[in-house]
């Protein structure tokens, strides 16, 4: 008798995974075969793969984005996590020699410029290497699918502590870990000749003035301006940059009538760099501050924790952070 042995999986091209992937973080075929590297009617053939393997439409176009059906929104965080093991496998060696080992880690500007200035020779010191291929990138709205698929072994970034905001660390995806480095509330940054220092500090002269805005992840408002929302305030917002170190750059112009708002742990690395400049604290009510308090965090995968790789370079940022703070 002859035993037929079947492979449930054949026929089945794993590629088209990350395409779904792709295309259920850019909302767009477009995006996604720039995210990719190939062209849209690459995404459109391995879409149509996705549709007539799974039996479903995948994604619905509207006017604006492609929008996920309910099946792909079931699909979604098992694909994520096979992609992530995936990657994780691929990546897994039998050796604790760190030389020519490749790390890859992501975080906001101000990290990189003030607290983890050492971050590269930190981690030739602990891992008794003396080459390593290091790569640091930008914090980018993409960054967090980028952990999630295993592109960085390491984000740092600031989340939220409001438990409304959609950038609290409850919100984080199930398959992403985060241990809380340091808790700050930002302060007011002016030159030392601005006229707000000729008024009474309170929280009317701190809304009457316009503010230079910081955008994270595409947006110019955080849950500070919530908080002024319920409050029935707005923020005038009449000037945006992408990080909090060219928001304190501009407001140091001594010509310069808005204000600027940044991380209160920034003021040694900007009295040494801007001489002129005054920080204020947020002139709100406890509540409010309470609210708008950020945790800086490490962030990785949850199939990093225990590699002695990732244990290590979380070890490192640690101590690092603590060295210069």
């Amino acid at each position: 008798m002859v035993i037929e042995m079947v492979y449930p999986l054949k026929g089945f091209d794993f590629k088209i995974l990350e395409t779904f992937s792709i295309i259920y973080a850019e909302k767009s075929v477009r995006g996604a075969s720039k995210r990719l590297g190939v062209t849209p009617s690459t995404i459109s053939k391995n879409l149509a793969k996705l549709r007539s393997w799974y039996d479903d439409e995948i994604f619905v176009q509207t006017p604006n984005e492609l929008i996920p059906t309910p099946f792909s929104e079931q699909l979604y965080p098992m694909v994520e996590d096979f992609l992530s093991t995936a990657k994780f496998i691929s990546q897994m060696k039998n050796t604790q020699n760190w030389n020519g080992q490749k790390i890859n880690l992501i975080m906001e500007e101000h990290f990189l410029t003030i607290a983890l200035k050492s971050i590269s020779s930190d981690l030739h010191k602990l891992m008794n290497a003396n080459f390593l291929e290091i790569k640091i990138s930008n914090w980018n709205y993409n960054s967090m699918s980028d952990i999630t698929h295993g592109e960085f072994d390491i984000g740092v970034c600031g989340l939220e502590s409001c438990l409304d905001s959609k950038y609290h660390p409850d919100k984080l995806p199930i398959n992403i870990c985060y241990e809380i480095l340091f808790r700050d509330v930002p302060s007011v940054y002016v030159h030392k000749d601005h006229p707000i220092l000729s008024e009474r500090w309170c929280f009317e002269t701190f809304i009457k003035y316009e503010h230079i805005g910081v955008s994270w992840e595409n947006k110019k408002e955080w849950v500070l301006d919530t908080c002024l929302n319920d409050i029935g305030y707005k923020r005038k917002i009449t000037l945006v940059v992408d990080s909090f170190i060219n928001a304190v750059q501009l407001a140091a112009n001594p010509e310069e009538h808005r204000i600027a708002i940044a991380p209160s742990y920034c003021w040694p690395h900007i009295t040494n760099s801007f001489a002129n400049m005054v920080k204020l604290e947020m002139p709100l009510a406890d509540d409010i501050r309470k609210r708008i308090e950020v945790l800086y965090v490490i962030l990785y995968h949850k199939r990093m924790k225990n590699t002695i790789k990732n244990k290590t370079i979380r070890k490192c940022i640690h101590s690092s952070f603590n060295s210069h703070c």
